[in-house]
């Protein structure tokens, strides 16, 4: 009887077909469970995505709170009101000056010029000194979110000497062009012991004794205008706005030319009249609303009232 020999390779290679059924079998588990597990994974990321937009929102929200708190405390802790220009005070009809009593006669006033070395409204803020009274007009804006009073007015670094003379100087009319609303008028003896504010009259002097009662709530504006008036001196001082916000006190320094820088910003001048209303050289300016001459007055065609107050009727 014939017998088959044993085949020698036959156990490897059982051997490797049983590993080889053994990996495609893991293979395909892999790529089933890798397959499966992509559902999976794309929703824990987009559950973790979702969750984190969630989140950012709620921290964007928060870190804008704190901004927005700490921006609300610095505004809070600074003044309480913004100042800008009124519209209802144009400055004083008259000027007075030791410094240019020289002849300026022929030469023109210049409306619109900003050289304070030639005549023009800068060359009298530098060079001359109101007569009888100055004063100032502001819009008082309310910035904080409590309510802001302004309960008055108070006068300093006030420096006086004799009056000034040299040259006497009526400016251009330059007319008024009024407010849609009346602002809140006061009136200020700077030489009184205590100055205090009065009612500014019809007639443009001070009147009586008046409280500064002016009320605003956030967003609010009103105009002040005050006039600071001199009967017998010659002075330079300081004007501030005293004002209540929240049991808090300040003080806003009233600007005595826009547009100037420093000290000079808020230094307010204003001369009384000579003794006896006697001048070295007087002059007005003519009609020509663009360039006015200037001309001079005889003494005898000025007029003074019983408050010390000139007039010129004349029309050079």
């Amino acid at each position: 009887m014939w017998v088959v020999p044993p085949d020698p390779d036959r156990y490897p290679r059982e051997t490797n077909e049983i590993a080889r059924a053994a990996h495609d079998t893991s293979r395909r588990a892999l790529r089933l469970t890798f397959w499966l597990g992509i559902p999976t994974l794309i929703t824990a990321i987009v559950t973790g995505y979702v969750a984190y937009r969630a989140l950012v929102p709620a921290e964007e929200t928060n870190q804008r709170e704190k901004t927005d708190h700490k921006e609300e405390q610095e505004f809070e802790a600074g003044s309480p009101v913004k100042l800008t220009p009124g519209e209802s005070y144009y400055g004083p009809s008259w000027y007075v000056s030791a410094e240019n009593a020289r002849n300026r006669e022929g030469e023109v006033f210049d409306m619109v010029s900003t050289d304070p070395d030639k005549p023009s409204f800068p060359w009298l803020r530098k060079h001359w000194t109101p007569l009888n009274s100055t004063g100032v007009a502001v819009n008082v804006l309310s910035k904080h979110k409590h309510t802001v009073l302004i309960q008055g007015v108070a006068i300093s670094r006030l420096k006086c000497a004799e009056p000034a003379a040299g040259a006497l100087f009526k400016v251009p009319p330059i007319g008024d062009g009024g407010t849609l609303e009346k602002p809140a008028e006061y009136a200020m003896n700077i030489e009184a012991a205590r100055p205090v504010t009065r009612q500014l009259g019809d007639d443009g002097l001070p009147g009586p004794p008046t409280n500064v009662n002016v009320t605003l709530d956030q967003g609010d504006q009103r105009e002040i205008r005050i006039e600071f008036f001199s009967g017998a001196k010659s002075c330079t001082f300081q004007a501030e706005l005293i004002i209540s916000s929240e049991g808090g006190k300040y003080k806003e320094r009233l600007p005595a030319y826009w547009g100037e820088t420093g000290e000079d910003l808020y230094t307010f001048r204003v001369t009384a009249p000579s003794r006896s209303f006697s001048y070295e050289r007087r002059y007005a300016t003519g009609n020509d609303y663009t360039a006015p001459p200037i001309v001079g007055v005889p003494a005898d065609q000025i007029e003074w009232d019983k408050h010390g107050r000139p007039s010129y009727p004349g029309t050079p």
